[in-house]
Formats: structure tokens, sequence, C-alpha cells
């Protein structure tokens, strides 16, 4: 199919853009259903910003049992008066094992558009998709397709608007509903009035594929107002209501009843948001501020279209309403000495969940599932404090600082609910940086973090815990003519101790250590060969730990080292690199203090890569490495591991 595209694009401007259109047209039609996909409510599929490029690019990647493939393919062409956009997504997974998962997903849409004369332009769309899967999920197999005609007009500067209608189809769990696709977008684009500048965005869109009926509405305005270079305020405002019918099986007294096999159940979400920035670039004459609130409503309808109050437990329907509050301020300092960034954020959240009653529910059924929603309401608010400065001490010598402050308080409302709980956490990080030589650059890093959780029930507090990370690390980057090096070194801890361990046994405090070496470095041999070698140690214990008097015994010791040296060929545009792979991870037990090998996994075997930079930006990497491996208790096995790509720029 992609080589149908590519010979039609290679259509001389003397071919007659009529007859253009209709050659892709035609495709549309004969294009099988190959894709699934979701759109986001505010993207628009005719108005939109499209990328206005010819590209292709395809990955293939085997680790272990899994097996990856992603492709892309874009083509676009622009004839004197036709234009044409095409685009195709394919991703398929495969999952070698007992069962054998794949799952396949694939979009294709294709559109062309026609200059009749000013202003106007009359155009065509089609889009199909698949997708499937051989694990029982709810959707496993789903494709949908639609073939449209549409018009763009400019009926005045700044505005324009594409009216559109068509046929779809749409499959799911093996049925397939058809009906008519139909709707409009508009876009506003920079209209200044006075000293306003004012965007809008408007989409409708209606699928009937009776019974089922998708419906997208949304509507956006955003008004910029500079009251002088400095200062300026931007409110925007949306509106949105999207509508998906799915298809589920029905239970068998519901079948009964209303003769049916699949019911139909409708998700509406529907959005309202206001939100307001407030810019000052000139506040105190040193700082830039910005100052942002913003107030958001949502609300999810869940809707089966066949209920029946026979069933011991009913089927019913419900609602979601959520209300959000977001205020921010930033302020920003920068001078030769120092740049430095101050945010406070603020956010407030409230969900309530609610049973619609339907009729033929009884009043204690309508009770009970109130009871068990009402359990799900919950109110939640966080506030965040960060800081990040850069202090130049001098031109050698660079202090960085970054502070991270944040603390949620989450509530519940029902007495059966018992998830309130307070978090915090404190996050300090220093980083030194000094040019020692024109060749070599070292650093100093240290990082603390403090994490506190509290379960305000006692049914949950055997939870509580305070959390403690400690990281120093150091190390340098080496930069000369012949050879490359990057070395760094860290010791971490983390000291995790749970508040109520003497009175549950489930939880116990523990500390967790590890020491860190990596260190990457390129010998230039000759002008065309190069060594590369990559390689890291990790030396890890995890224990039990006592704060109180900073003890600890230690359980688990863990050794992992990976070592991957690799001789490197640059002929003309092609890179070619051989070497050797090692991964070695080694596990210890304790008794009685005295460190017992419990298990050794050894990974050794060769790995080789391919770098081609052909001809008209065309790229292609190929890596892979094969693998002996042995491990105890488990007989000795061998594995391939393969990466391919391509990309072509075109």
């Amino acid at each position: 199919m992609n080589v149908i595209f590519l010979k039609l694009l290679k259509i001389k401007s003397n071919n007659s853009p009529l007859t253009t259109c209709v050659l892709f047209i035609v495709i549309i039609f004969l294009i099988n259903p190959l894709s699934y996909s979701q759109t986001r409510v505010d993207s628009l599929e005719f108005l939109g910003r499209f990328l206005n490029a010819k590209l292709f690019n395809t990955t293939f990647d085997k680790q272990l049992n899994t097996f990856h493939l992603n492709s892309q393919l874009q083509l676009y062409g622009n004839f004197e008066d036709v234009i044409i956009r095409m685009n195709e997504n394919y991703g398929s997974t495969f999952i070698r094992n007992e069962t054998k998962n794949t799952r396949d997903e694939q979009h294709f849409n294709l559109n062309a558009k026609y200059l009749f004369r000013k202003d106007i332009w009359f155009g065509i769309s089609g889009s199909s998709s698949l997708l499937s899967d051989n694990r029982s999920l709810g959707i496993n197999e789903s494709a949908v397709n639609f073939a449209a005609v549409f018009s763009e007009l400019k009926p005045i500067d700044n505005v324009r608007l594409a009216p559109f209608g068509g046929y779809t189809s749409n499959r799911q769990i093996g049925v397939t509903d058809n009906g008519s696709l139909y709707g409009v977008e508009g876009l506003l684009e920079n209209l200044n009035f006075s000293d306003l500048n004012i965007n809008s965005v408007l989409r409708f869109r209606n699928e009937d594929i009776i019974p089922r009926r998708n419906l997208i509405r949304y509507y956006e305005l955003s008004v910029n107002n500079n009251f002088d270079r400095s200062v300026s305020n931007t409110i925007q405002t949306f509106f949105s209501q999207s509508r998906k019918d799915f298809y589920f099986e029905a239970d068998s007294i519901t079948s009964a009843q209303f003769n049916i096999n699949n019911n139909i159940q409708s998700r509406i979400e529907t959005g309202y948001q206001i939100f307001d920035r407030l810019s000052y670039d000139g506040f105190l004459e040193i700082f830039s501020l910005d100052l942002a609130a913003g107030i958001n409503w949502r609300k999810i309808d869940r809707d089966n279209r066949y209920k029946t109050s026979e069933k011991a437990k009913v089927m019913y329907d419900t609602r979601i309403d959520e209300l959000k509050l977001e205020l921010d301020a930033t302020t920003r300092y920068s001078s030769k000495l120092f740049d430095g960034i101050l945010r406070l954020n603020f956010y407030e959240r409230d969900e309530k969940h609610i049973v619609k009653r339907f009729d033929g529910m009884t009043e204690s059924i309508y009770e009970q599932n109130s009871e068990l929603e009402e359990q799900k309401n919950n109110n939640s608010s966080r506030a965040t404090l960060s800081f990040y400065g850069n202090f130049k001490i001098s031109k050698k010598d660079l202090l960085t600082f970054s502070l991270y402050q944040s603390k949620l308080v989450y509530d519940t409302k029902s007495i059966s609910n018992d998830d309130d709980r307070d978090e915090l956490l404190s996050i300090i990080r220093f980083r030194y940086s000094k040019l020692l030589t024109s060749y070599f650059t070292g650093f100093v890093n240290a990082e603390a973090t403090f994490g506190h959780t509290v379960y305000l029930f006692a049914s949950r507090s055997s939870n509580n815990n305070q959390s403690r990370i400690i990281r120093l690390r150091a190390g340098g980057d080496y930069l000369g003519s012949l050879v490359k090096s990057f070395n760094s070194f860290e010791v971490s801890a983390n000291y995790t101790v749970y508040d109520f361990e003497d009175v549950t046994t489930n939880y116990q405090s523990y500390s967790f250590r590890q020491f860190t070496a990596i260190d990457s470095t390129t010998i230039v041999l000759t002008n065309d060969v190069s060594l590369f070698a990559y390689g890291y140690l990790k030396l890890s214990e995890v224990g039990d730990f006592r704060w109180d008097n900073f003890t600890a015994r230690p359980t688990r010791f863990l050794e992992e080292l990976y070592l991957e040296p690799r001789f490197i060929l640059n002929y003309k545009r092609t890179i070619f690199s051989i070497g050797l792979r090692l991964f070695l991870l080694n596990t210890y037990s304790y008794q009685e203090n005295t460190k017992i090998p419990s298990s050794e996994y050894l990974s050794l075997g060769p790995i080789a890569l391919i770098d081609v930079l052909a001809w008209n930006n065309l790229n292609i990497v190929m890596k892979g490495y094969y693998e002996f491996i042995t491990n105890t208790d488990v007989p000795d096995k061998e594995q391939a591991s393969l990466l391919m790509q391509v990309n072509w720029n075109f």
C-alpha cells in the first residue's frame, strides 16, 4: 500500500488537480480497516496544525520473549492547487510465553483538498483504524472507518470554517454499526481588537451509528491583553463534552428480558474551565512575575442502556462530579552572578460519586449502592514550594541549588473509607562543578530526601512511615583530542522507618545502601578506529534497621557488574562496531552476619552495531547481541536480542 502512495505523490504538476483528488478518493475506499486510535477532544482534524513533512521510520525490537514493531509513514504533497497529506502508524507487540499474547494497533488517515477559488477549498478525508488483542479484555477488538467530504472557508480575515459530512463504520466485539458523520470546525486566529488579541477554537462532531451515538463538543476562547511591553494578561476558557458508546456482554437476565446479546454503556464527559494568567516582566525592576489561577468543573456520566431490577446485584448508572482549583505564582531573577526561579503552587480537588436512580430500582437497593459509591468520595489538596538557582562563582566555578517542598492532604467523607492521610515530601540538592583544566571538569553532588506518610485512622496506621534518602556523588568529564571519558562514583542510603513496627509484624523498618561506579571512555586509535568502553559496578545491601540507635542487620547483598567494550570503525558515512557484552548479578543472604551465596546469573556474548547514514537523509541502525546465560539451579540457555531502526526524511 505504501508503494502506491509513493507513486501517486510523484504526479507532476501539469496533471489535473481534480484527477489527483479522484484518485485519492478511490484509495480511501480500497483501504482495509487497519487501525484504532482515540482523538483528543480539542484536536482539529481539518483545521489543525499539520507537520508538512515526508518521512518514514520503523523500529523492530526483540528483548527476551517480547517483540515490538512500530512504523510510521507520513507523506505530504503540494501540487499547485492541491494539497495532500497522508499518515500511517502501525504498532505490534508479541509476547512469546505459554499463552502467546499478540496486540496489533494501526491508524491510517488521508486528507486531500483542492483550491476552488480564493479562500475556498474543497476536499476529502478518510480514516481507517483497527485494534486487535487476543487477550480477554473489555474491548479487545474494534475497527473504525470513515470517509467524508469537507470544505474550508475563510469568510473574513482571521476566521476559518470547515463544515464536513460523510459516512462511518464502527465495529466492536463483533458488532458493526454504520451511520452518518457530520459536523463543523472553526478557528479564530490573532484577531486584534484595541489592545486585545483574541483566539478561539470550535469543534462540533456527530457520529450517528444507530443504536450507538458518539459526539464531540468543544469551544475554547483565549483573550490576551498587553497593557505595555512588560505587563500582559491572558484569560482562557473552554467547554468540552464527549460521548462514547461501548458494547459489553449482557448478563443472562438482562439478555432474556430485553432480547439482546450486548448491552450498551454511554460515557459522557463534560468539562468547563476558566483560567487567568498575569505576567509582569519588570516587577521591582529586577524580577519577572507570573500569577495564574484556574477553576475546572468536570462531570462524568456512565449510563447503561438496558437495566433490570430482577438481579441480585442490580446494574445502575453513576455520575462523578469533580471540582478543581489551582493557584500558581512564579518569580524569576537573572543577573551576571545568579539565576533563580521560585514557584509556589496550590491545588484542591473535590470528587463526588453519585448513583442515578431509574424506574424499578427499590429504595433499599438505591441506598445500598449509594453507600458503595459514597465510599469513593474524596477531597485532596496539595501545596508545593520549589526553588532552583545557579550561582556563578567564577568563570570556572558553578554552584547549583534546588529545593522542593510538598504537602498533600487527602480526606474521604465516608466512614467506610479509612484512606485519609497526610503526606510530606522534602528534597534538597546541591551541585558544584569546576573547570579544573581546559580538558577536565569535576563535579560534586549532594542530595537529601525526606518523606513522611501518616494515615489518620488506626485501621491503616500500620502504614505510617518516614523515609530518608541520602546521595553523594562525585566525578568528572575529560575531553581530550584522543581520549574522552566520563566517570562518576555514588554512595546512597535509604532508611525507611515504620512508626508502629513494634505493634505489627507485617511492616519492618529497613535500610538500603548502595555504591555505584560508572565509566564511559572512548580512545581514538586511528582516524577511523576507536575503542569504546562502558561499564558500571553496583554493590547493594538490604537490612533490618533500627533508627533509635542507628543500627542495621544485613539480610541480603547484591553484586551487579556490566561491561561493554567495543571497537568502532567509521567508514565514510557508516559506523561499524563489534565487541563483548558481560552482565553479572550475584546475590547473597546472611546467616549470623556471615554472607552466604544464594544465586549467580551470568550473561556473556558478542555485541554488534551498524549505523548507516545513506543518501537523502536515510538512516539505518542495526544493533544486536547474543547471550550465553548461566543461572543457579536453572539449565543454561542461549538467546538473541535485536534492534533495527530505519529513519528516512525525504
